[in-house]
């Protein structure tokens, strides 16, 4: 599933906008995703247009998904 990041939660999670949902979800992310989307989200509050802040999210787990697995966060 797709979402829009809105905020971080804690060391290991963020908070999305899952896309067509109306509650926002905490998705858990490993120490190095959690790094990318800390970078990410400092990036846009300086108004570079370099990051994405949509992610793909594994709906079930509540997990970010890798790059590889599909479209991931920073791609």
């Amino acid at each position: 599933m797709y979402g829009i990041i809105t905020g971080i939660v804690d060391e290991n999670h963020i908070l999305v906008k899952p896309f067509w949902e109306e509650e926002m979800v905490a998705v858990y992310g490993t120490e190095e995703q959690m790094e990318e989307v800390q970078f990410i989200l400092e990036c846009s509050k300086m108004g570079k247009d370099t990051a994405s802040l949509i992610v793909f999210f594994d709906e079930e787990l509540l997990e970010l998904k890798q790059g590889g697995e599909g479209t991931g966060y920073g791609e």
